[in-house]
């Protein structure tokens, strides 16, 4: 295909760089994928079919062109065929669309060059620019970016901004470099990511031909899915026409001209040089803040908006810096320090067994594993949605298992030491069946529970923690459908239900298991928030340990004297055998106050299976209550969970009778859709009697051991 012969830069014209970026995260929902292709991505390109005199660059993430040749393959032969006529560049970028600047180098290089050298095989071109994921960019880049054979990459104006560059002058690109190694980097406009598609077409030409004067080029390359998935622009821009009409205006406009980015970067000088500071697109940076300064952020905004000025002056506030959502989420920080330990591990072992077809797959699992979705939260759900958590952590439970089969492990070990770069120690035990993450300064509670064989944590319960938007949802809601036309995303402020309010009740600490404490003897206990009513808790209390290993068997023993003042020693010793996936809890309570205690003594297990009220998800009790229910048992001596979808059962079983109480764990969070709840485990909470003279002990014996499931539900 041949672009219209105008000269790019001449005074009369502009030159708008127009594209797309497809992506779905590991481990998303095949219907959601289906869903997405059928109204934005096939759409688009047949749309795009019918103007061969109109250019994009259009960047596909790996795994979703994994899933398009699998199951849409009219979708990717059309990709192909656009690319084959030059109609359409294609942009590398991480195969599983991470985020670059927290992988080690051999991983950044790795990925890109693995999608790289996809497009490659499958439709014959080079990619000579990238997509870098969310737009994290950090200084570093530059360097490790051309050693995998990028010439050029986007990021948003707001980059430039905090740069010092006013966006509304930014055209073209600029040069930036890291130790020599130069590369290009393109202006994504941000009000072009807000007219188009919500705007009309005459709109947005009313802006570019406000940029006409400048000449050089403007930069739209936003997401394909605001094509067709968000609320609203499937009748937009396919049932109205907007996206013809946009078309359409583009190609009759004589002064717009419309390139490929390659296209722009061989004929047309760089803008400038630029040296940019960490950022990621700004609504990414105020998600990445705490509650508080997200608050004193909007505030600054709304005092600037009053202020002549004050959009230009708007430009040069920035939210955080996208990495604290690593300390901002504990559960995100633990799935980092997995996989950054296992990718060191993999590849030493790569280098010394490259054609280990194990280890092959092991780094492939390993680079599932770092797909950006789970790794931070904002208005697309990203960590708080259960199934995109569960994907990233399995993908590194399935690199771990095929690491230690080549690497012959034996059958229990443990490491102790800061796993997770938070200064303490914790405690990790390995079995060929399971791996357990203990927290001797936290109440030796458990955060851990990763069953290889179905690849699956049953630890991961998301904690009940405060939102920015949080004070949104307290307020009036507002009625689905009644805006007069489509908002972009980030005006949206819709609720998928009424109460959610009535959910934002928060953690007193990290949602984790072995949460324990020392209750009055009478009162109902809710299994969620059960700590307000305790005389003792441990969940945030340092315990001492000790670590007894006598093969097949290791425990570790935690023990605490006095806590709280209380004339109290709680030892509690957590068991695990190398044969059999189980987790034996044993429980020492010793009263050594002058007069008879009594009261009751609860522990607090907060598991995840694959989901709450989906069918053949239960709790083996009468009655089979779905886990996201809410109820209490007298008497009990154990409780199962069962998934049949996952075909296992986490069984907890005990001596003595016990008062067995559950709840749902959910969060309210912000989706493109709107406000919703979200199921994230099971809160259980086992009590127990205790009736102790001075000088007595109360002892009890907790199991979970994971089974397959039965024939029979």
């Amino acid at each position: 295909m041949s672009e219209p012969p105008r000269e790019t830069g001449a005074p009369d014209t502009l030159t708008f760089l127009f594209g797309i970026h497809n992506h779905q995260p590991v481990g998303n929902f095949d219907q959601v994928i289906a869903d997405a292709t059928d109204r934005a991505y096939h759409p688009f390109l047949a749309l795009l079919e019918q103007f061969p005199h109109l250019p994009v660059t259009v960047h596909t993430s790996g795994n979703l062109l994994l899933w398009l040749r699998e199951h849409a393959s009219g979708t990717f032969d059309l990709l192909g065929t656009l690319a084959a006529r030059g109609q359409a560049e294609l942009l590398t970028g991480g195969f599983y669309e991470p985020m670059l600047p927290i992988l080690p180098d051999w991983d950044k290089v790795g990925q890109i060059q693995e999608l790289t050298e996809f497009l490659r095989r499958q439709f014959g071109v080079s990619p000579r620019g990238m997509w870098l994921a969310e737009r994290v960019w950090e200084p570093q880049l530059p360097k490790v970016l051309r050693e995998a054979g990028v010439e050029y990459v986007l990021v948003d104006d707001s980059h430039f901004a905090l740069a010092g560059l006013d966006p509304a002058t930014l055209a073209g690109y600029f040069l930036t470099e890291e130790q020599g190694f130069t590369l290009a980097v393109f202006p994504i406009s941000q009000r072009l990511r807000y007219l188009v598609p919500f705007a009309e077409p005459e709109d947005t030409l009313a802006y570019l031909a406000d940029r006409r004067e400048r000449g050089g080029s403007l930069t739209l390359v936003d997401d394909g899915e605001k094509f067709g998935v968000w609320p609203g622009t499937y009748r937009l821009c396919h049932e109205e026409g907007r996206l013809r009409r946009f078309f359409e205006t583009l190609t009759k406009t004589e002064w717009v001209q419309v390139s490929t980015l390659s296209g722009y970067l061989d004929r047309s000088p760089a803008s400038g040089r630029i040296y940019l500071p960490t950022a990621a697109y700004r609504e990414m940076g105020e998600w990445a803040l705490p509650p508080d300064a997200a608050h004193d952020l909007e505030e600054a905004k709304h005092r600037l908006q009053a202020l002549p000025d004050g959009e230009k002056l708007g430009h040069l506030l920035r939210g955080g810096f996208w990495r604290n959502f690593l300390v901002k989420y504990p559960e995100v920080n633990d799935v980092y320090w997995k996989m950054l330990r296992l990718s060191h591990r993999i590849h030493e072992a790569v280098a010394r067994q490259p054609a280990d077809p194990r280890l092959v797959e092991a780094r492939t699992q390993l680079w599932r594993g770092q797909g950006n979705d789970a790794y931070w939260h904002g208005i697309f759900g990203g960590c708080y949605l259960p199934h995109l958590r569960r994907a990233a952590r399995q993908a590194l439970i399935r690199a771990e298992r095929l690491l230690g089969e080549v690497e012959v492990e034996p059958p229990i070990q443990w490491s102790r030491g800061d796993l997770n770069g938070d200064g303490l120690s914790e405690v990790q035990v390995r079995t060929p069946a399971l791996t357990l993450t203990l927290h001797p300064t936290a109440g030796g509670c458990l955060t851990e529970i990763a069953y290889a064989p179905k690849a699956l944590d049953l630890a991961d319960v998301l904690t009940l923690r405060p939102e920015a938007y949080h004070g949104r949802v307290k307020g009036p809601p507002s009625v689905e459908g009644a805006q007069e036309s489509v908002k972009t995303i980030h005006e949206r402020m819709e609720f998928k239900e009424p109460g959610l309010g009535e959910l934002l009740r928060y953690d007193r600490f990290r949602r984790a298991s072995l949460l324990d404490g020392l209750f009055p003897e009478s009162g109902e206990l809710d299994p969620l928030h059960p700590w307000d009513k305790a005389w003792v808790v441990l969940g945030d209390r340092p315990m001492e340990h000790v670590i007894q290993s006598a093969p097949p068997q290791l425990n570790v023993v935690f023990s605490t004297a006095n806590p709280g003042g209380w004339p109290l020693v709680v030892e509690k010793a957590v068991g695990v055998f190398g044969a059999r996936p189980e987790v034996d809890v044993a429980y020492r309570v010793r009263w050594n106050g002058t007069s008879r205690l009594s009261g009751r003594w609860a522990v607090q297990w907060n598991l995840a299976l694959t989901g709450g009220d989906l069918p053949a998800r239960y709790y083996r009790v009468p009655g089979h209550p779905s886990l996201r229910s809410r109820g209490v048992a007298a008497g009990r001596r154990g409780v199962e969970l069962v998934d049949q979808w996952m075909a296992l059962v986490a069984a907890l079983a005990w001596d003595r009778p016990a008062t067995a109480a559950w709840a749902p764990v959910e969060t309210v969070s912000l989706s493109e859709a709107g406000f919703e709840r979200i199921f994230q485990g099971s809160s259980l909470l086992l009590s127990w009697p205790l009736s102790l003279d001075p000088g007595q002990a109360w002892e009890e014996r907790i199991t979970l051991s994971i089974q397959a499931l039965g024939n029979s539900p």
